[in-house]
Order: C-alpha cells, then structure tokens, then sequence
C-alpha cells in the first residue's frame, strides 16, 4: 500500500471515523500500521467500524459539540500514546436548511461542530503533536461552499470558515514543523449520501459536469489525505486540495 512504510507505528487522530469519509481515512491509516484513535457520537457505530478495521483502530466516545467530551479525547489519547504524529479534523453535519426558515440552535449546531470543533480539537492536540514526528492537520472541507449551493447556507457558512482557519493555522504552526492542510471532496457517494439524499438524477448531473466521468466515493478521497499527511507532502502547507473529479476548478 502506498505511504505503508511510513505509517507503520506511527499515531493519527481521525475525528467522525466511525462512517463515510472519516471510516475510509481510519482504515487505510490502520492497514497501514498507524495507531489511530477516533470519535463519534454513537458508541454501537464506533465500536463496531473499530472492530473492523482491527487491532489498530481504537474507538473514544465524544461529542465533539462538547467542549469538555473535546479535551477529554485528547486525554485519554495522551495517556494511551503520548503524541500525535497526525490530525485529521473530518466530523461534520450537513443537514439541509433553508436560510429563511434557520434558527438560532440550528446554526449553532452547525458552527459547534463544523468549525469550532476544529479548532478546539486542534488546540486539544497541539502539544501532542509538538511532541509527534508527522506534524501534519488535514482539515476536510467541501466543494460545496465554492459553488454557493442551497439550501446550504449554514452549512457552507462553516465550511468555507475552514479554509480561513486552516490557512491561519499553518502560519501560526510553521515555526513548530506542524504542517496544517485542508482537503476539500465534492459530491463523495458514501453510504449516508447514498441512502439519504442521491438521486439518479443528481448521479446523472455529476456524471455530466465532472471532467472524470464516475462517481467518487470515499476511497477516491483518502488516498489524498494519506498523501498531505505524509513526508511526500513535507514542502505543502496552508493549501486546499479539491477532490471532485474535477467538477470546480479554481
């Protein structure tokens, strides 16, 4: 597997791995030998994505809306491994609003955990990944922002609050070696997409407007969050990395 040298004893933290894009990040991460810890909301889910992706996966429950749930990962990750050699801050919600009818608990909740947990989990870790020998932040944004979509007007509000974090960041963090990335997917047919939202129709368009002409899914994505995380990547920093099969171009 590519990257599979490096990885090995290595240590990630994964935010949301439990399904979709972040499950994809964990498994190929632990294939790759890498210790990694990851949350989510709903133990039965984390516990059983742990389960499959072997000795190498270790499920934490957090609610990462949650400040103290926030820090008491960062805790436990402390205590289990010490340091953290990778962060990927991925758990997201991307419910469908419209803006006329949004209230306050609803962008809240939006902002708590799209954004504010990415930089609170940040913060949580930046010691440990001081003491790491990766030093690299993927932050996963989306495509979605870019084209002003609706009705995602929360939602794109906090996700294009990423890019401005995530550049930032790397500023702030370049004295310390930590490299901080973001990665942003298109449309990515993960199972909740699929099951929740996908149409024919919508599989039809995205077919027609992308420049590859298949469907992506969360395999597409993750060998891409490998590669920013990895030494293949040591010279990129602050930069956003667009998945989508090549639907926006910048």
């Amino acid at each position: 597997m590519l990257f599979k040298d490096e990885f090995q004893g290595r240590v990630a933290v994964v935010t949301g791995g439990s399904e979709g894009i972040g499950y994809e990040i964990c498994r190929q991460l632990a294939e790759s030998g890498c210790q990694v810890y990851f949350c989510a909301r709903h133990a039965h889910k984390g516990l059983k994505a742990a389960e499959s992706m072997g000795g190498y996966a270790h499920y934490i429950p957090a609610d990462l809306r949650v400040p103290a749930d926030i820090d008491a990962f960062a805790s436990k990750v402390a205590e289990a491994a010490g340091r953290v050699d990778y962060l990927v801050n991925n758990a997201a919600n991307d419910d469908r609003i419209v803006f006329s009818d949004a209230t306050v608990e609803e962008a809240d909740r939006m902002w708590t955990l799209n954004l504010r947990s990415y930089i609170l989990m940040s913060r949580a870790c930046l010691e440990l990944l001081r003491a790491g020998k990766g030093k690299s932040v993927v932050n996963i944004g989306t495509t979605n922002y870019m084209m002003g979509f609706e009705p995602f007007t929360l939602y794109n509000a906090t996700k294009s609050g990423i890019l401005g974090f995530t550049r930032s960041l790397a500023r702030e963090l370049g004295h310390d070696g930590i490299r901080v990335n973001m990665l942003s997917p298109g449309w990515i047919m993960t199972e909740k997409q699929l099951r929740l939202y996908v149409t024919e129709k919508d599989k039809e368009e995205l077919i027609r407007d992308q420049s590859l002409k298949f469907l992506l899914d969360a395999t597409h994505v993750s060998p891409a969050v490998l590669f920013l995380l990895s030494s293949a990547a040591c010279g990129i920093t602050g930069q956003n990395l667009v998945v989508d099969g090549g639907k926006y171009m910048q």
